[in-house]
């Protein structure tokens, strides 16, 4: 019975239909239609929101961007489903911005939406300059100053903890200035951040974070941080970061703070992507017809880093590189702006390839801070080879550009040393011998840890010498390490490799080549000595990189990752072979001294430079 009263309605679905069947069709237009979400109402000075779209179209095409008023900003990242738009650096009135999405399937249809561009900045100080990320004993103060640019109602600002309790307090707050009083009392390293937000615009915000330690903190000691980097979703194993200001020079207030810097004792020279500093105004180095002096810093592996060498001022904690009160632009620190474009760039730089590492999902990083034993990036035990003083031809270090850029055949140009990008620690005004980094101990993988970067040797009481063992450098900065029956004369200690990277039989890795994957955890020993003094014997571990990443894959700080350099027990002349890179891993459970050339040795000990451990 059920069975005979469902045929019946199907039947007469059936008549209905084959009534209708001969009349013409009209099709309908596809309905298209686009909502738009902004990941932020308001940005101020310089910074970004991203607008994303949701496009119903049945053929898929998204839609273009448009911006209103025209040039008001700029657009960039633009996908058919979502653009990045960032607000000018400089203007003073508060303006509204419409972005508006065009279904390119159908132009008629588009959708709007409006983010307000403020011109509001707030900058923190202190009496001695702008106010950086720096450490605090516990129990310590630290004066603070604020200011709101372009605020007409000079109403200030509010001030912030975080965490809200155990943070300590702020003593005689005003709108304009407070005092941060650190806890009495901290069993261990602690993070504290100082907000403070405009009180005409909540949204402009400045930000600074403080360490407390328990004792040993002063404006020498700044925190580096092993926690896998500044990009998102990618993990940047065995790398130290930490934050760098720098400002416009003579300026305490046009200024940025840039954090995810990577801290290299190999190499020599701040260098800062030019996407992280779009506030400033960095003035560029030129020649006397107007040609811009460019910079550039390749890699063994055929990567290269290419910008002009610009003067800015540089304050690391409480330390300053700074052409305020009434310094010379010889105070500031010549630094490369790695520029984001990928222009022509010449052959001896580029070596004809692509690796161009001018973007933080490239590098790796926000910039380099290169804090090894030398001045400049040209020098070496005092010989600059770039100043024409010791060879007619200069490395392929620096170029001279026209507005327009440089060529590919272009050749490197001889430069003074105070063109050269420099090391920002020899322009500190007293911890400038040197520079120490501690981390601590990582005995297993271990997902972040957190040290020190202690300027200074022998200058206060919290970077002395010590019992540490100095070890003497040759003519290129190295010095000797005796491993598995191989003599390594151009061995070198380096913050900025992520690995110990030796000659050796240890097969390397099927996944990751660069490094080695023994069948189980293997220890060694391996004898440094100094070229005059100097000597100790170092053990260490390697393990499978393969199954570190695999079996750890949300961690960064391994002990015993190693890899391939050079051809096993073929040392002759120098080279790879010749070469025990001794990377982080060796950091860990040390504190580790690099003297400066040119500058005064500690007490006792020999005139730089030198390492020390």
């Amino acid at each position: 019975m059920r069975r005979a009263l469902i045929v019946f309605p199907l039947a007469g679905l059936i008549v209905l239909m084959s009534c209708n069947w001969g009349k013409k069709r009209i099709p309908l237009e596809p309905t298209v239609s686009i909502t738009l979400v902004s990941s932020a109402t308001v940005v101020t000075l310089g910074r970004s929101a991203t607008i994303t779209a949701t496009v119903y179209d049945q053929s898929s095409q998204g839609a273009a961007w448009s911006i209103s008023p025209l040039s008001f900003g700029t657009l960039s990242d633009e996908t058919p489903t979502s653009v990045t738009y960032t607000a000018p650096t400089d203007f003073s009135t508060p303006t509204t911005i419409t972005i508006t999405a065009t279904s390119i399937t159908n132009p008629t249809i588009t959708s709007s939406l409006q983010i307000l561009a403020s011109p509001l900045k707030v900058s923190l100080a202190t009496f001695n300059g702008p106010l950086t990320p720096q450490t605090v004993n516990q129990g310590g103060q630290i004066g603070i100053l604020a200011f709101v640019l372009n605020d007409v109602t000079s109403r200030g600002v509010t001030w912030s903890l975080s965490p809200p309790s155990g943070a300590g307090s702020l003593v005689s707050a005003t709108p304009f200035g407070a005092t941060y009083q650190a806890p009495t009392t901290v069993t261990g390293p602690t993070t504290v951040t100082l907000t403070a937000a405009s009180v005409e615009d909540p949204t402009a915000i400045a930000s600074v974070p403080f360490t407390v330690l328990p004792s040993g903190a002063g404006p020498n000691v700044v925190t580096i941080n092993v926690d896998g980097g500044p990009v998102p979703g990618q993990l940047y194993p065995n790398a130290a970061f930490t934050s760098v200001t720098l400002c416009n020079p003579g300026s305490t207030t046009a200024c940025q703070t840039v954090g995810g810097i990577l801290v290299d004792t190999g190499s020599y020279g701040l260098r800062i992507l030019q996407s992280q500093i779009p506030l400033l105004k960095l003035p560029k180095l030129v020649d006397n017809i107007g040609n811009t002096l460019q910079n550039c810093a390749a890699g063994v592996d055929g990567s290269y880093l290419w910008g002009p060498v610009s003067y800015a001022d540089v304050y690391i904690g409480g330390e300053a590189a700074s052409s305020v009160g009434g310094q010379t632009a010889l105070n500031s620190v010549r630094v490369q702006v790695i520029s984001s474009s990928n222009g022509p760039v010449p052959n001896g730089c580029s070596n004809g390839g692509a690796a161009n590492l001018n973007t933080p999902l490239l590098l790796g990083a926000n910039g380099i801070l290169g804090i090894g034993p030398e001045p400049t990036d040209c020098t070496l035990s005092g010989i600059n080879y770039c100043d024409g003083s010791v060879q007619p031809t200069p490395p392929n270090l620096y170029y001279s550009c026209p507005s327009l850029g440089c060529a590919t055949t272009d050749s490197p140009i001889i430069v003074t040393k105070f063109q050269q990008v420099s090391n920002p620690i020899p322009l500190f005004s007293a911890d400038r011998n040197g520079v120490i980094l501690q981390l601590p101990l990582v005995s297993n993988p271990q997902a972040a840890v957190s040290g020190f970067m202690i300027f200074g040797i022998g200058t206060a009481s919290n970077n002395q010498l010590g019992s540490a063992t100095v070890f003497t450098l040759d003519s290129s900065d190295n010095f000797t390490t005796i491993y598995d029956g191989q003599t390594l004369t151009s061995s070198f200690i380096d913050s900025g490799s992520n690995a110990l990277y030796f000659p050796s039989t240890l097969p390397p890795c099927d996944a990751n080549s660069r490094f080695f994957c023994p069948s189980s955890p293997t220890g060694f020993s391996a004898t440094n000595q100094g070229m005059t003094q100097g000597q100790t014997t170092v053990g260490f571990s390697v393990d499978s990189a393969d199954n570190l990443f695999t079996t750890n894959p949300d961690d960064t700080a391994f002990s015993t990752l190693a890899g391939p350099n050079g051809t096993y027990n073929s040392c002759s002349g120098g080279g790879p072979s010749c070469t025990f890179v001794w990377g982080l891993p060796f950091f860990y459970g040390r504190s580790v001294y690099f003297a400066i050339d040119g500058q005064a040795a500690p007490f006792g000990a020999p005139n730089g430079p030198w390492w020390a451990y």
